[in-house]
């Protein structure tokens, strides 16, 4: 049987029910800003946790309309690009991304960052502006 390669792959999925967005905001370790987002978890004997997660890039939604074009794209890490295309299965949503590396060309319209993102984002590049 033959593995499956899933170098540059990804997929996020909804969270489980112990997973609740408590916090976010800015943290520095040795000098390096970054965003950082704090997850409550219950562990298995009862007690709670508190996971960091760090800011690594951001998607928005992409304007391709074209057949097998992502729904959503944008900068991850300072050299590469994420792509994410929206799926559904048993009636679950589901998110799979490819990674791939940041292409010379057009100006990245997010002008956002990366992996850290910084306070003097444009407005529309802020993660907190969801509807």
């Amino acid at each position: 049987m033959t593995e499956h390669d899933n170098t540059n792959k990804g997929a996020a999925f909804t969270p489980w029910s112990d997973q609740q967005f408590i916090l976010q905001g800015d943290l520095d370790c040795d000098g390096v800003a970054m965003k950082v987002a704090l997850i409550l978890r219950e562990r298995k004997d009862g007690s709670e946790l508190i996971e960091v997660f760090q800011k690594v890039g951001v998607l928005f939604p992409n304007d391709n309309t074209a057949t097998g074009a992502p729904d959503y794209t944008g900068p991850l890490f300072d050299n590469k690009r994420l792509a994410g295309w929206k799926k559904q299965k048993d009636n679950k949503p589901y998110i799979t991304f490819d990674v791939s590396d940041k292409t010379m060309g057009a100006p990245d319209k997010t002008k956002a960052e990366m992996p850290h993102g910084n306070g003097d984002q444009a407005e529309e590049n802020n993660s907190d502006n969801w509807k």
